[in-house]
């Protein structure tokens, strides 16, 4: 009993500050070297590639999949020679402004859409 009081507290703690940080105004400052809008795109569409090549691996373990798709996810980030953390401020700010971040996966979209109907190479396979 003592136990479930305990993680009920937590898990209370836990939620409320969630819900404060989400409430909180986005920060509208620009963070240094922020990775502009059309090369992002390019970005998550490599993302989005690497996800669904791990998925198609049929991995057995929820961890096996993270280690493949880490993997892959840093060979995308040296391929566009960027510092994970640039990368990673990048992603938060863009998610934090919903209006640049729509912008951004308009051109995903497209992107996957040409390379679908093959009028663009697929991303290079990041495997080796």
């Amino acid at each position: 009993m003592h136990r479930n009081h305990f993680q009920s507290c937590w898990r209370n703690l836990l939620v409320s500050g969630w819900l404060m940080a989400a409430c909180t105004a986005p920060e509208d400052e620009r963070p240094d070297n922020l990775v502009p809008t059309d090369r992002m795109a390019d970005i998550l569409t490599e993302v989005h590639l690497a996800e669904a090549r791990v998925s198609r691996m049929a991995l057995t373990s929820i961890d096996s999949s993270n280690i493949v798709y880490k993997r892959l996810e840093s060979q995308i980030i040296n391929k566009y020679q960027l510092d994970t953390a640039v990368y990673r401020k990048s992603y938060i700010f863009y998610s934090s402004h919903p209006r640049e971040m729509e912008t951004i996966y308009q051109q995903v979209t497209k992107n996957l859409q040409n390379i679908i109907s093959g009028k663009t190479k697929k991303a290079p396979d990041n495997s080796h």
